[in-house]
């Protein structure tokens, strides 16, 4: 399998296991997005550290400060992700969270100095557009509607973005479980004081299903993580521009939640935009022969 396959197949395996995680995360609305982050953190270092011990995969940290700061920036992001789908519903908080693409390319130019194309900054305005419908489309349908979750989503959206451009920036030097450790150990001890003062009184079933959470997110984040190796941030990070369809059909069919015209007119631009900037980013890395934008 070639290094560009095997990137695209990692991504996609990740889009799978990441809407799931937010399926379960909304069917588990009486735990606080704290103790669900915590969770998550929590299975994730034991997994990764049993791994570790058993000698199937090898952690070695050589970046520190930065593999610090990609677990902060990204325990944040998990928190603000989870927060968006309890307060938003699970369709409509993942349009806001998966509008990162946005973000992520603005960074990549910022800090890791990549090309952005003039069209690129077209298409970025247009999801911004999508942005604004999303969030007015539910309330008064001025900006005035916009709540302080939608707020808080969008916060979400630029934190995720700016943890992706991390992810890749570090694969100059450390390997994928080291980064995705740095970011389970980092967040295991920001939400371990939140989790404890927020705990509530829960069953059997909600205790399984923060479990599954963990497991789940644990093998989506590692195929992202990995498939971040061999795709560029903007092409690696559009690709999961389908979890909020996924997520939007979920939330419809199994949740039973409702979109006005308007919201999903904002979803439908905001997920176009994504898909959009994927086929811009390959035709340009097809024109230019750079085969590493598009691997």
């Amino acid at each position: 399998m070639s290094d560009h396959s095997k990137g695209i197949f990692l991504t996609l395996g990740s889009v799978v296991f990441f809407a799931l995680m937010a399926v379960l995360v909304k069917a588990i609305p009486n735990v606080s997005s704290y103790q669900t982050t915590f969770f998550r953190f929590a299975i994730g270092v034991g997994i990764v550290g049993l791994l570790s011990l058993f000698g199937v995969i090898q952690l070695k940290f050589n970046n520190r400060k930065g593999l610090f700061w990609r677990g902060l920036v990204g325990g944040i992001a998990v928190y603000l992700f989870y927060l968006a789908i309890l307060k938003l519903g699970v369709g409509k908080g993942s349009v806001y969270i998966y509008s990162y693409p946005i973000f992520a390319t603005l960074f990549s130019m910022l800090i890791l100095k990549e090309k952005v194309e003039p069209i690129k900054f077209i298409i970025i305005a247009i999801s911004f557009v999508g942005l604004i419908l999303l969030s007015v489309g539910g309330g008064k349908g001025s900006l005035a509607g916009m709540g302080i979750f939608e707020l808080i989503a969008i916060a979400g959206s630029v934190t995720t973005g700016l943890a992706v451009v991390f992810v890749k920036k570090l694969h100059n030097s450390d390997n994928s479980y080291a980064i995705f450790f740095s970011q389970c150990i980092v967040g295991f001890w920001m939400f371990l004081i939140p989790s404890g003062a927020t705990q509530a009184k829960g069953n059997l079933t909600e205790l399984l299903l923060l479990v599954l959470v963990g497991v789940v997110a644990t093998i989506g984040q590692l195929f992202m993580t990995e498939g971040y190796r061999y795709v560029n941030v903007a092409t690696g990070s559009l690709m999961q521009s389908m979890v909020p369809v996924f997520n939007l059909l979920a939330g419809w069919l199994i949740f039973h939640e409702v979109y006005t015209t308007i919201e999903m007119m904002g979803a439908f631009v905001i997920v176009g935009s994504c898909f959009l900037l994927v086929f811009v980013n390959f035709r340009i890395g097809k024109r230019t022969r750079i085969l590493k934008l598009v691997e």
